[in-house]
């Protein structure tokens, strides 16, 4: 028996397919309101639709906004823009191509010819934002967990990287010995579109975790009413899933601890270290 399954989702409406088919759904059950959806979304049908559209919170984008103006301050960042791998057309004169220029052709130069094409591919990097948290954490919690995975998202994306991001649902198992540790992943950026920041916000509403992996959890895996407990994910499950860096909780509570991690990642990725072979803990 394979001792860390993973469960992994497309999108997130791949997800609720899935989760409504199968009758994963534990939104019925009598939990307080509060503590499963928050206090902006605070019922199913609300969290889910802000889901879907990539909505988020005043208290998430007011975390977001304080994460973001942290890092900038203390992650050292402006003197290695432009050294990442930059995918951007270029335009270049050669002796046959698609374009002539008028001004080399009546100067007989060699070259009169322009094309454009792209630099170089960008390489791929596969960031998890590991929303998975323990029954004591608030709203706030979650916020900071996604605002610091959405910061490191944006400046990978502008070192010139094509940035994949999963959110993740990794954590130990308390049912019987059947599994060491599980976990949901849902794909909310894919490598080739365009970053938007809120639906990565989106991430930390509590709900997603709450309800509907919950729901998972304890249908298909038999995890116990404790829903299991926080870890920082395996390696194995970091492997399956081809993950390059996970941001976590035990990393962006201590800021400190954040900041210096946040600059060894994106150091290591402009002096082209192989990512898979980062070990930050």
């Amino acid at each position: 028996m394979d001792k860390y399954p993973v469960l992994k989702f497309d999108s997130l409406k791949h997800l609720q397919s899935e989760v409504k088919a199968n009758d994963w759904d534990c939104s019925r059950k009598n939990t307080d309101r509060k503590w499963r959806y928050g206090n902006y979304f605070d019922t199913y049908d609300t969290h889910m639709e802000a889901l879907n559209h990539g909505r988020t919170t005043p208290t998430l984008l007011a975390h977001y906004k304080r994460i973001r103006k942290l890092l900038e301050s203390k992650v050292k960042v402006n003197n290695i823009k432009g050294m990442g791998m930059s995918c951007k057309r270029k335009r270049r004169f050669v002796d046959d191509g698609d374009e002539v220029d008028i001004d080399r052709y009546l100067t007989n130069s060699d070259t009169p010819w322009s094309i454009t094409k792209r630099n170089k591919k960008a390489k791929r990097i596969v960031l998890a934002i590991n929303y998975a948290l323990s029954h004591s954490n608030n709203e706030a919690s979650y916020a900071k967990v996604v605002s610091a995975g959405a910061f490191l998202a944006d400046v990978l994306n502008k070192l010139g990287y094509a940035v994949e991001i999963i959110g993740t649902s990794s954590n130990g198992y308390s049912g019987r010995k059947d599994y060491e540790s599980t976990c949901v992943a849902i794909t909310f950026k894919e490598s080739g579109r365009k970053l938007d920041v809120q639906r990565i916000l989106s991430m930390g509403l509590s709900g997603l975790h709450r309800a509907l992996v919950f729901g998972i959890r304890e249908k298909l895996w038999k995890y116990d009413s404790t829903m299991g407990y926080q870890q920082m994910m395996p390696t194995e499950i970091k492997e399956k899933l081809g993950i390059s860096y996970v941001v976590q909780q035990e990393i962006v509570n201590d800021e400190k601890k954040m900041i210096d991690e946040f600059q060894k990642v994106i150091t290591g990725l402009v002096e082209k270290r192989d990512a898979r072979t980062w070990e930050w803990l």
